[in-house]
């Protein structure tokens, strides 16, 4: 596709590369809540309505996808790594799980295999300048698994559900970039008020708060997938999306199996407009937490693609004759601190914790990979205005061994000014992290560190991935090992991260410069003007250090012969099986 207006185009092409489903990492980040439908997203979808087009909907709004036998030779398994904390569009956020959504649901625009955004739902849009402006023009052959059409009225309903307060969205501020939705958010406005018009069945209008020159990059996003209401209404919010029975879906494949803390199948939706172009007809997503034991059932012949973590890993996998791959995930990996804690909400202390721990290090016993230590926030994969790395663009704002002497130096500072002592804080400081061996072999070297550097003993509490992530949304944690993927091709999708109250920012930190550059990014139209205020935020996050920057992750991987010419895999799709050639 292109842009309409020649503005959006070169913005487009200077900013955003495509859109990843992302955000945290295997690592990092929630349950789906029990919600209802709000009384004015009822009223603007009756108002909203077509008249005399309306496509004709299923008899049975509940009706699901009906399962078939299917030929082994096309069935691949993937191991997704953890059991998803919930697979509602519209709560989730972990990386894996938005993965899975891209098979199951269709947005108004997709990826391609080289992350550049093309016709989904939708099959052509225009774009005006002058009133920032998308109009969608919906494909008229999309049908939900229930056998209703698809129509803009889905993609209005969704949206007026993730901008629902009662739904509790972490990526709620994901939406903000259309026309008064944070207001709606906010309860200020009326939903009719919103930059989001049904003008007909197959038509959206998406008016914009601000120039956004990564705005189709989100619509490509899981969050803003579209849903049947019809089917959520009908089923209830409350089990909407938490059982096989209870998922509707419009993309290439249909969930028809969820054995919890087992496996997730999905099998081809042959009433998906793409359909005859999908090899594949059933993915078994096998839930494997540890990581020895995912290769042990991949070189069994149990898994078509495996993750390779660690160097070990890949000396093993290697030695059995396994073709390893590689790709740049964009990921950063960190330690989340609690700066609301009695003792993390002193910066020195922060300082000294993060000073003590020398990365090389860990990536050279833990992982023995190509992992990166993190010299700033944003990872590498991330692009600055020029097309060149943004990371590149901030510079080393921290080396990769850290300053131990100086972390010492930071830690009687702190001690002085919280009137504690060391047996104070090994009293009380604690890190969470998952269960898996690698993970707690992490949090086990960063305790070692503060032990030798600080004379700290710190509690390690290892615990699935789920705990965690509720941990780190109640606040209910002192110190806890996470990471984030980017959402889409521009700095802002890590540095929003930290704005205070922020859906995702669960460390407490408060800044009120560092909101004022963000927000005086999201309006900013000079590219380079706009870039420094990002950079000066990363200045922010080195010297204030809400959480302790780790490594930015290099990811590697095998797959069986199975599949031909290997799985898509990129900064910005984690894993996209929907048009994998089979041997």
């Amino acid at each position: 596709m292109k842009l309409k207006k020649v503005l959006a185009l070169v913005l487009s092409a200077a900013l955003v590369v495509s859109a990843f489903a992302g955000c945290g990492g295997n690592s990092s980040k929630t349950s789906t809540e029990s919600i209802a439908a709000s009384e004015s997203s009822a009223e603007s979808t009756e108002s909203t309505a077509s008249g005399d087009s309306t496509p004709a909907a299923s008899g049975d709004a509940t009706a699901t996808f009906t399962s078939k036998t299917v030929d082994a030779a096309k069935t691949i398994s993937l191991n997704a790594g953890m059991e998803p904390t919930g697979l509602n569009t519209l709560t989730s956020t972990y990386s894996i799980e938005f993965a899975m959504f891209k098979h199951m649901y269709e947005n108004l625009v997709s990826l391609d295999d080289d992350d550049n955004t093309v016709p989904g739902a939708a099959e052509s849009w225009d774009y005006d300048e002058d009133t920032l402006t998308y109009t969608f023009h919906l494909r008229k052959d999309g049908v939900w698994t229930n056998g209703d059409p698809v129509t803009a009225n889905d993609f209005e309903f969704a949206w007026s559900q993730a901008l629902n307060p009662d739904v509790a969205s972490d990526y709620a501020y994901f939406l903000y970039f259309i026309k008064n939705a944070e207001k709606y958010f906010n309860g200020e406005v009326a939903w009719d008020e919103v930059g989001v018009k049904v003008v007909d069945d197959y038509t959206l209008e998406v008016t914009m708060e601000q120039p956004t020159p990564y705005a189709l990059f989100l619509f490509s996003f899981g969050t803003l997938a579209p849903i049947n209401q019809r089917f959520y209404e009908a089923v209830g919010a409350d089990l909407y999306s938490t059982e096989a029975q209870y998922f509707c879906t419009n993309g290439p494949f249909a969930l028809t199996e969820w054995s919890h803390n087992d496996k997730i199948v999905m099998q081809k939706n042959d009433a998906w407009h793409g359909a005859a172009d999908v090899e594949v007809e059933e993915i078994d997503w096998k839930i494997i937490t540890d990581a020895n034991a995912a290769l042990s059932s991949f070189l069994a012949g149990d898994l078509d693609m495996v993750g390779l973590g660690t160097g070990e890993l890949i000396k093993q996998a290697t030695a059995a004759g396994a073709t390893i791959q590689s790709y740049t995930d964009g990921s950063a990996f960190y330690i989340y601190f609690n700066n609301n804690d009695q003792y993390l909400s002193n910066v020195n202390l922060r300082r000294a914790l993060f000073n003590a721990i020398d990365e090389q290090k860990e990536i050279d016993t833990v992982w023995q990979n190509d992992n990166e230590p993190m010299t700033s926030f944003t990872a590498p994969g991330v692009s600055a205005a020029d097309g060149t790395s943004f990371a590149g663009k901030v510079g080393e704002l921290y080396a990769p061994s850290r300053d131990q002497e100086k972390a010492k130096e930071y830690l009687a500072t702190a001690l002085s000014e919280l009137g504690c002592t060391v047996d104070d804080l090994s009293a009380h400081l604690s890190i969470d992290c998952g269960d898996s061996p690698t993970a707690i072999a992490e949090a086990s070297f960063y305790q070692e560190q503060w032990r030798q550097v600080l004379g700290i003993e710190v509690t390690v509490n290892s615990m699935i991935t789920k705990q965690g992530s509720q941990n780190r949304k109640t606040g209910n944690y002192v110190m806890s090992v996470t990471g984030w993927g980017p959402d889409y091709n521009d700095p802002n999708t890590f540095l929003d991260l930290w704005v205070t109250d922020g859906g995702n920012n669960q460390t407490g930190f408060s800044n009120e410069r560092y909101d004022e550059l963000i927000d005086l990014a999201s309006k900013e139209t000079d590219l380079e003007k706009r870039e420094s205020y990002f950079i000066e935020c990363e200045q922010i996050i080195a010297d204030q250090l809400p959480i302790g920057p780790a490594f930015w992750r290099a990811s590697s991987y095998a797959c069986s012969d199975k599949i031909k010419g290997g799985m898509h895999r990129s900064t910005f799709q984690d894993i996209n099986a929907v048009y994998v050639k089979l041997s």
